[in-house]
């Protein structure tokens, strides 16, 4: 909400701040930030009495345009919605420095000609400016007369008045003007300038792209831990706050004050664009910046500014117009709406969602101009917005090495890997991969369940790439960001180089259980003995993610109840319910059923149940079934893989300083509730033990510490569920659920037990659990390493990209190739995919429902949902 003042009635006058009226308000009235022009016209219709039907309202506001101090007013007429909202926007937002809207009116009988100055003033107008109404419904541009004496101008510039009046030139193509004399009439104008503004020894070229950083953090996430207040991955970009004007206010007046070049450059555009005509530079120098347009000199629109003397800002000092050019030409693309253009306009989105794609790029230059924007031009407007904010990639790499050496000096135990090929000059390498571990993270681990997580991203920057990353789980089974790697590509020996580093340098010697998804090159990482992985030697165990498997098995097979079969017997506990399922497939479809038998197996292996079930699992995964590889990536690290390298590195950096601090904030609470466990696990205990309240005890030997309890008998459904026993043994810390064996924590059968025989119960539950590992796992945090310019000296090896692995963009089938040769992944065969393949077709075709079948490979799961 914000208040508007009206007046009416009386006169403009000129006083020390520049217009003022002569009467006080009409009426004030409290708005809202939503009201429209045209509520405003009919609220000043309403409150001031005027008719109608009779008269047309002729409305300027009182506009701040500071080029005197901090107020100096103008009158700005209103003639449409888009110059209203733009003084709103501005009000609201504090640009104009004035916490209100100020409005002087005039009514004008309908059929007299509409000025843009509302109302008679007291003071009469300098004599070189001629006022006039505009073709432009939001430029407002002074006409010099070129019959006025110089000493005119030197009185105009004295006072420091600018008004917004009209542009009416009295017809430039009217006058029998040599362009020559016009030349020189109007260059002079622009060189005009204050004695402190002289010989300013400004660069008035285009920030280059370039790795240079500033304390300012370049995006919001950056700013979520307040010790990591001096991020460092940002680029002087727009102008020297490194913003561009939000929301853009695109008339132009002589005197109006832009932050920078760039700032006036984007305003013009942004006009020009918006009208449909086009500008070029005509003139750059120290001392003056010219735009003209494009059709010089059938149309004679210029505009002349010249720098200020705090050596940043420019001011407005000459505009001739309006265009006599045509805008009704219709165009696909607009020339002035380079990708650099999109670039400055995007570049604050980019900060706060980095995967912005290019749709929405082209979405909002859609909304923004009457022009469609070419998908390319929208891709590369987002990479040289990341690249202002983040720096240049192949400069990125210069930054590494001592970004690292940064990193570890206040760090002391973050592990860094360098995989490299020589070059002539020994001080510089090929870089082809980078591996880092934070000495937080290393530490936590030894507090965490020996299983982790390991996955790969792809990277759309500018060199490509696979981000490797490595994940642990806490006691909350919250994820853990262990290790990072960037490589050129995925394959073998990145994998191999990759984790033989992981197990030397981060996780030790300890056995592991390993979670992935089954493509090759990790599977055979587990059969080199060498690697420090291989699963015959019990170093590691490898288990695979249960989402990859069932999309790799509902690629092959489609049918989603045969999905939801599998789905349901691999999280099993049981093995007899594991067994129900696998027939249940068996009877839906047999080849499914093969299918999964040959998951994982070693020649010579009839099944490898192990690695993908949970009931065989032999508790080794604890009960994880999922890598949460992406869902990691798009929570914790989002927008990293279009990133330059060292930006990527930092976002790890401060997005696990941030995840560091709130867990270990989130740790401290649960501690200071007394709590033994996790919240997760006393969760988990608490409905167990309501469970087991319901248990009954059939069988308890003192002696022996074998018992047997026997579940309740429920109506679940329609259908009896329970009255099955079980045996709890104890002094092996098992059931025949499988429960505490396979996850560590007591089953409520176990738990029945404990109460019936007054045992502690939490001497069963595995210690990983506990809130002392929780803490222990969040307990060391990560310190800042401070800007660029505090940085510890770095004599050490420069590395560089290899030049062979730039993206260049998407292959293309040439005219004589035949492309890729087409193989069935189910039979094998050249000439054919999967969907097509007869033999699919005619499993599909024969397979025939038995029992518990409800159509065609369409099985009802609840009837195998028992005990």
């Amino acid at each position: 909400m914000f208040p508007i003042n009206v007046y009416t009635g009386g006169v403009v006058e000129n006083g020390q701040m520049g217009s003022t009226y002569s009467k006080p308000p009409a009426f004030t009235y409290p708005a809202q930030d939503s009201m429209t022009f045209d509520e405003l016209r009919q609220l000043i219709f309403r409150q001031t009495g005027i008719n109608e039907e009779k008269n047309n309202l002729s409305i300027s506001a009182r506009w701040n345009a500071g080029t005197a101090g901090p107020y100096w007013f103008v009158l700005m007429p209103i003639t449409d919605e888009n110059v209203w909202r733009m003084i709103v926007d501005n009000t609201i937002s504090g640009y104009t420095k004035w916490n209100m809207v100020e409005l002087f009116v005039d009514s004008i009988p309908k059929g007299a000609s509409l000025g843009t100055t509302p109302t008679k003033t007291a003071v009469p107008c300098v004599p070189d400016i001629q006022p006039g109404p505009s073709q432009c419904s939001n430029q407002f541009t002074p006409v010099r007369n070129k019959r006025v004496k110089k000493n005119a101008r030197r009185e105009v510039k004295k006072t420091k008045r600018f008004d917004f009046v009209g542009a009416n030139v009295a017809n430039d193509s009217d006058k029998d003007n040599s362009g020559e004399e016009d030349e020189e009439e109007w260059q002079g104008e622009g060189e005009e300038s204050d004695e402190d503004e002289e010989d300013l020894p400004l660069d008035f070229e285009l920030p280059k792209y370039s790795a240079r950083r500033s304390r300012d953090p370049p995006a919001p996430f950056f700013k979520d831990v307040p010790d990591m207040q001096s991020a460092t991955a940002d680029c002087q970009f727009s102008d020297g706050k490194g913003r561009p004007p939000e929301p853009v206010d695109s008339s132009l007046y002589v005197g109006r004050l832009f932050s920078s070049l760039d700032h006036l450059k984007w305003v013009v555009l942004d006009y020009h664009i918006r009208e449909n005509r086009m500008v070029v530079t005509d003139r750059a120098s120290t001392k003056i910046y010219v735009l003209k347009c494009e059709q010089w000199p059938n149309c004679r629109w210029r505009l002349s500014a010249v720098p200020t003397g705090d050596g940043v800002s420019f001011r407005i000092r000459f505009i001739r117009g309006p265009h006599s050019c045509s805008n009704q030409e219709v165009r696909k693309d607009h020339r002035n709406l380079s990708s650099n253009f999109i670039a400055q306009m995007i570049r604050n989105m980019v900060r706060e969602k980095l995967d912005t794609s290019p749709k929405d790029i082209q979405e909002i230059v859609k909304k923004r101009y009457p022009f469609t924007l070419s998908y390319n031009k929208a891709w590369l407007a987002k990479q040289k917005a990341i690249a202002h904010l983040f720096g240049e990639w192949r400069e990125s790499y210069t930054l590494l090495a001592p970004l690292f050496n940064a990193i570890q000096t206040s760090n002391p135990g973050t592990k860094v890997n360098w995989w490299s090929d020589s070059t002539a000059d020994p001080k510089v390498r090929l870089l082809r991969g980078v591996s880092w571990a934070f000495a937080p993270a290393i530490e936590g681990f030894s507090h965490c369940r020996p299983v982790i997580g390991i996955d790969s991203a792809i990277l759309s920057g500018k060199y490509g790439g696979k981000l490797l990353f490595v994940v642990a789980y806490d006691a909350e089974g919250q994820l853990l960001p262990l290790a990072f790697s960037i490589v050129e590509t995925e394959n073998d020996e990145s994998w191999y180089w990759f984790m033989y580093w992981l197990r030397r340098e981060v996780v030790g010697p300890r056995p592991l259980c390993v979670i992935s998804d089954r493509q090759d090159y990790i599977l055979r990482l587990f059969d080199q003995p060498d690697s420090g992985w291989c699963t015959g030697t019990g170093e590691a165990f490898h288990r695979y993610c249960s989402r990859y498997l069932c999309e790799s098995f509902q690629a092959v097979f489609k049918k989603e109840e045969l999905v939801d079969l599998v789905k349901w017997a691999l999280k099993q506990n049981q093995p007899r319910k594991f067994q129900l399922g696998m027939t249940h497939i068996l009877q839906a479809n047999r080849e499914a059923c093969n299918w999964l038998m040959k998951v994982g197996t070693k020649p010579l292996e009839e099944s490898a149940y192990h690695v993908w079930t949970q009931c065989e699992d032999g508790g080794r995964r604890y009960g994880i079934m999922t890598t949460n590889g992406p869902e990691c990536l798009n929570t914790i690290f989002k927008g990293i893989c279009e990133l330059p390298i060292t930006a990527m590195v930092e976002l790890t950096f401060h997005k696990s300083a941030k995840y560091f601090a709130e867990r270990k904030e989130a740790a401290r609470k649960i501690q200071t509730d007394n709590q033994f466990w996790s919240n997760k696990i006393t969760a988990i205990l608490g409905l167990r033990n309501d469970k087991a309240s319901k248990h009954e005890i059939t069988g308890y030997h003192f002696g022996t510490s074998i018992h047997e309890v026997k579940t309740k008998i429920e109506m679940v459904n329609s259908r009896q569920k329970g009255g099955v026993k079980h045996v709890v043994r104890l002094d092996q810390r098992s059931c025949d659920c499988q429960k505490p064996q396979l996850t560590g924590i007591p089953c409520s059968h176990m738990l029945a037990i404990c109460a019936f025989g007054s045992f502690d119960s939490s001497q069963f539950v595995d210690e990983a659990y506990s809130v002392g590992r929780l803490l222990g796992t969040w307990a060391l945090q990560l310190h800042a390493f401070g800007s660029s310019e505090d940085w510890p000296e770095y004599t050490g090896i420069v590395y560089e990209p290899n030049g062979h692995n730039k993206k260049r963009g998407r292959r293309k089938r040439g005219k004589g190739s035949l492309g890729p040769v087409n193989r069935c992944s189910m039979c094998g065969q050249i000439g054919h995919n999967k969907k097509r393949c007869q033999r699919k077709i005619d499993y599909e075709g024969t397979s025939t429902s038995h029992t518990d079948v409800t159509e065609e490979g369409q099985v009802d799961i609840g009837l195998i949902q028992e005990g």
